[in-house]
């Protein structure tokens, strides 16, 4: 299971937490890796990597660098095996990263796409399949993917899109699927004898009242409301 970024804050919960609780439920659902987004940062550098040292999985970004020396903040990419396939996910993060408070003047968003120009060679040499997770924006995805040869797949976030199929440019077949949690994706790919994705499809599924709540999640989510209750609605006065 994968995200593509801005994900950690959001409700009043995992604001209250600074991320805690999104990063304890991803472990519990066992989350392969995510993509850092725009999002991610709101509270800064040093919370992100304090849920960093906290994850289960791989916080990814192949773009996002101290402004001090230019070295890299986070991994840029990991190598995921599964049934004998080997997995390069690369993480790419949007420019509204460092609008963040604090972040401007301790970390930058280089060009992503440099950054994939870049390290898309290095993962053919360690892995089999490709895939971009972007908080680039659904524009900014189709772009990179016609510029940069060699990526398989782009799971975009961002842009909260739903989209029925993906979209493809050249090779690459491009997906991103809602916002909020509230929707899971769902991609199937063929691959020809030549190693090029020859079929794609894929599908988005409401996680609605179809899907009952895990028991442990849910009691995860209340101990969370219960350490952070949602502050009442001031009253008007006057």
């Amino acid at each position: 299971m994968l995200e593509a970024g801005s994900s950690l804050l959001g409700a009043w919960e995992s604001l209250s937490s600074d991320g805690q609780v999104t990063v304890e439920g991803m472990n519990a659902m066992g989350y392969d890796a995510m993509g850092v987004g725009m999002m991610d940062g709101i509270k800064g550098l040093d919370v992100l990597l304090a849920r960093r040292e906290e994850a289960a999985f791989p916080m990814l970004s192949a773009n996002l660098t101290y402004v001090e020396d230019g070295a890299l903040v986070l991994e840029p990419y990991a190598i995921l095996v599964r049934d004998g396939v080997r997995f390069g996910l690369l993480g790419l993060t949007g420019p509204q990263f460092t609008q963040g408070p604090g972040l401007a003047e301790i970390v930058a968003v280089e060009d992503a796409t440099e950054a994939a120009a870049h390290y898309v060679p290095e993962l053919w040499e360690r892995a089999d399949v490709v895939i971009v997770l972007s908080s680039l924006g659904k524009a900014a995805d189709n772009a990179l993917a016609a510029a940069v040869p060699g990526i398989d797949i782009v799971i975009g976030s961002s842009s909260a899109y739903l989209m029925p199929e993906p979209d493809r440019a050249g090779d690459t077949v491009i997906v991103q699927q809602g916002y909020l949690g509230e929707w899971l994706g769902h991609l199937h790919v063929r691959y020809d004898d030549q190693g090029a994705i020859a079929e794609a499809a894929s599908r988005y599924i409401a996680l609605d009242e179809n899907y009952p709540d895990d028991p442990d999640l849910a009691a995860l989510v209340a101990r969370y409301q219960a350490l952070y209750p949602t502050p009442a609605p001031a009253t008007p006065t006057g």
